[in-house]
């Protein structure tokens, strides 16, 4: 047994948690480079940007040079410009290579439409965590594809890994996986402690790195239909993540406005709706350009919240469902309510655990955002 699956087994028996050990993958967390320090990093600027006031030059000093990912920074990934089909076809899309670091850019410079502290820091935030570390993980999952295609499954196999490295990230409040856990929560999509997004973007991982292992120990294996199955499910799962997130935003802005709260609570959720559609606008554009445009207008935080446009969102979406390859049962609907009412269940799955983290449970209450 390595020692990966040790700490999981131990950790699991200190807290009382049951868990198959076969359910889970055992992933090679020592050749993964500074993936999952990704998500440390956001987390040092997010304790930055809520500072009072928000300290702007400290946070652009992480991102550009990184604090605990030193050889591919926050910066790096926004500018990288893979040739991958995933990150180009959000470059294409944009007009724009490096438009992740066009908007952390203006954001972080108070430019343009980022003309208030709440849009400035909402915008850096979620850009970070669900742009910029989502890319990162899209182009591992395209990598794997294109290594396997090109006869080398270790290479693939370490794109995998990879991929779950930024997935979890050393810290899974600031990555990916948080967003999922969080919306679990929110949605009714969780169960033994883990979203359904979360568990399927593991078991995609590992559906497409057993078949990377059997092609690694018989040449004449063929792994390339089941790493693109896992490539296509995982695209699918973060889909459902970021459509859950612009349910939730569309419904804060919406009752919000019709409820009269403070101007500023609309206001955040209004730039963090942004923030996040960013994620998938893309996606849902391919699938309904007028629709996807629709959107854009209830998170345009470049003109005053609109009641109406937000009560279109979660319509606009759910009528695109079949094209996004997604159902009803995957994304449900937004509670606000559910996390003051969540409570962590006895037994909790294995997926919980965070392989790149000595000290993080990623226990989903933990998240917010």
């Amino acid at each position: 047994m390595d020692r990966a699956n040790v700490l999981i087994l131990l950790a699991c028996l200190l807290c009382g948690v049951a868990l198959a050990q076969d359910e889970c993958y055992s992933v090679d967390t020592s050749n993964v480079s500074d993936d999952p320090k990704l998500a440390l990093d956001v987390c040092e600027i997010n304790d930055l940007l809520g500072l009072d006031p928000p300290d702007y030059e400290m946070a652009r000093e992480i991102y550009k040079t990184g604090n605990n990912a030193k050889g591919t920074t926050l910066f790096d990934v926004a500018t990288a410009e893979y040739p991958t089909e995933l990150y180009q076809k959000y470059a294409v899309f944009f007009g724009d290579q490096q438009w992740m670091h066009t908007k952390i850019d203006q954001a972080l410079d108070g430019e343009g439409k980022f003309s208030s502290d709440i849009k400035r820091v909402q915008a850096v935030k979620k850009l970070l965590q669900a742009s910029v570390l989502v890319q990162r993980f899209f182009y591992h999952i395209d990598s794997a594809v294109a290594k396997t295609e090109a006869n080398n499954p270790d290479g693939a196999l370490n794109s995998l890994d990879r991929a779950m490295a930024v997935f979890y990230g050393g810290d899974i409040s600031c990555s990916p996986f948080g967003n999922g856990q969080a919306r679990g929560i929110e949605f009714g999509t969780i169960s033994e402690g883990v979203s359904k997004a979360n568990k399927e973007v593991h078991a995609a991982i590992k559906a497409g790195a057993e078949a990377l292992m059997a092609m690694i120990e018989d040449s004449t294996a063929d792994a390339k239909d089941a790493v693109k199955t896992a490539r296509d499910n995982m695209l699918k799962q973060v889909t459902v993540i970021y459509v859950q997130a612009c349910f939730k935003y569309a419904t804060l802005i919406d009752t919000g406005l019709e409820d009269g709260v403070d101007a500023a609570v609309v206001e955040k959720s209004q730039a963090e709706g942004y923030a996040y559609y960013q994620a998938i606008y893309p996606l849902i554009a391919d699938a309904d350009p007028a629709g996807a445009e629709d959107i854009l207008k209830a998170f345009n935080i470049g003109a005053a919240p609109d009641e109406e446009a937000a009560e279109q969102v979660k319509a606009i979406l759910r009528s695109n469902y079949a094209k996004l390859s997604i159902d009803e049962d995957d994304v449900k609907d937004f509670d606000p309510e559910a996390v003051t009412n969540y409570e962590d269940p006895p037994e909790t799955s294995c997926e919980l655990e965070n392989p790149f983290s000595s000290d993080d449970s990623g226990k989903p209450n933990d998240v917010d955002g």
